[in-house]
């Protein structure tokens, strides 16, 4: 069996990528990789209770770099992966860079829903006692507009391969033994 594929995760904000791309991750027992835990260690790495918003996109940009280090050093061993993150268009380039440079196959997971719904699921996320502080977004997105526009602006992400679309409304509702077989498929 080739190995020279990668999952990629992506969605909108609060559809459940991270937690549904680690079950899959054990399903599968392909590594998993998430740009926002990356983001995580960097924020702990740095020792600050609170830091403003524009500091906090930084510190996103730098785990951008470290995420596509690690899946540049998988891809270079020829091993499986998935790599869950918040995509967008200025993704496109580097994404499609690896995928040719490393000869891989790749399948996207698009995690989307009933953006009210998501939004409500995101407020409640964001001020749970369990929100990392380094993710949290400082109010930015507790307005719906804001919130939207992300949720558009992470749609640009579109790369020329299969894509599973998983509506996350309704959590009870995902099939993820179709997911897996659909993967399986691919």
């Amino acid at each position: 069996m080739d190995n020279k594929y990668i999952i990629i995760i992506t969605g909108d904000l609060a559809a459940g990528k991270t937690s549904y791309g680690k079950k899959i991750s054990e399903i599968l027992s392909i590594p998993f990789y998430s740009k926002d835990e990356i983001k995580e260690v960097l924020y702990d790495s740095y020792n600050i209770d609170n830091i403003d918003y524009e500091s906090k996109k930084k510190i996103g940009a730098s785990s951008y770099s470290v995420f596509y280090y690690i899946i540049e050093q998988q891809m270079k061993v020829g091993l499986p992966i998935i790599a869950e993150s918040n995509f967008s268009k200025e993704s496109i380039p580097f994404i499609e860079n690896l995928l040719n440079k490393y000869n891989y196959k790749s399948i996207t997971l698009r995690f989307t829903g009933d953006l009210k719904v998501l939004h409500e699921r995101f407020i409640k996320r964001e001020y749970s006692k369990e929100r990392h502080s380094g993710l949290a977004s400082n109010g930015v997105f507790d307005d719906y507009d804001n919130f939207y526009k992300a949720s558009l602006k992470g749609k640009e992400f579109k790369l020329d391969n299969e894509e599973i679309v998983i509506d996350t409304t309704d959590f009870s509702k995902v099939d993820l033994e179709n997911i897996i077989n659909k993967i399986r498929e691919i």
